[in-house]
């Protein structure tokens, strides 16, 4: 009995160690087909890359990592899907990650719910200080409830960026459609959720992320006991409904507490078939 007890706390222990120490730093790069005639047409033999949710107080090792692992992957888009800090944490350590970023066609972003945790400084992402100038510390490109046309030798692409609040979604759905019309589309959203807000005929690719496949193993259920919505509908992974697909990534850095276990941070690479 004594024995077995033992053996339980030694294995909780070493779960526990590994989850904050180990899991967290290991960045894996995550490779997703996505199957889009359209899509495909265009994007074919192109490298597109999502990164979410960093959560970065300084570039340590883990982002250190992110960057050597795009270095080396040499990517034509970079997709960014929100939470580049800690809740009310230092913006100009993430300002500096984003400088780093570097993508052959380019590089768009949306922002996150802790990426406003200080409204005054959340302006820094766009603009210079006290300043309504576009901001020279990257290139990163910003949307808010917008959406831009891409061109390339293959074709066009619409990119669209959606704000994170539910409201917000429900309010700008159909400034959107007219993305998806003219056209394939991917759209960005921090917040899974917004997968609800299309219907099932409409052709478009959502890049998503906010629920870091919400860093332990749970239960649906349990995840709605706890008011978590977003990992219980939509954890991580692809989701295919219709014509609509939406991919949610398990992030990079962790809140709340800072540990994972079995939900490896990834660096996810979309590829594309018809």
């Amino acid at each position: 009995m004594l024995c077995g007890l033992i053996g339980t706390g030694l294995g909780i222990l070493c779960l526990w160690i590994y989850g904050i120490w180990i899991e967290p730093y290991r960045v894996k790069v995550r490779h997703v087909l996505v199957e889009d005639s359209s899509l495909a047409g265009i994007l074919k033999g192109k490298i597109l890359v999502q990164i979410s949710d960093l959560h970065m107080s300084e570039i340590g090792r883990r982002e250190k990592k992110v960057l050597k692992i795009l270095e080396e992957i040499k990517p034509d888009f970079i997709f960014l899907t929100g939470d580049y800090i800690y809740w009310d944490g230092d913006y100009e350590e993430a300002l500096n990650f984003l400088s780093q970023l570097k993508a052959r066609i380019g590089v768009w972003a949306v922002m996150g719910d802790y990426d406003y945790s200080n409204s005054r400084k959340s302006c820094l992402f766009c603009h210079e200080p006290n300043s309504g100038k576009p901001t020279t510390k990257h290139s990163v490109r910003f949307l808010r409830n917008s959406c831009e046309q891409v061109n390339i030798a293959e074709g066009s692409i619409w990119v669209a960026g959606v704000d994170l609040e539910e409201d917000q979604l429900l309010r700008t759905k159909k400034r959107f459609l007219p993305c998806s019309a003219k056209g394939p589309t991917i759209i960005l959203s921090h917040s899974p959720l917004i997968f609800d807000m299309f219907d099932e005929d409409e052709n478009l690719l959502i890049l998503s992320g906010d629920t870091h496949g919400g860093q332990i193993p749970l239960p649906s259920g349990l995840w709605e006991i706890l008011g978590y919505e977003k990992c219980a509908r939509y954890p991580h992974g692809l989701f295919v409904k219709g014509q609509k697909k939406m991919f949610v990534s398990r992030g990079i850095g962790t809140s709340h507490l800072p540990i994972r276990i079995f939900r490896y941070p990834e660096v996810v690479v979309l590829k594309f078939s018809p």
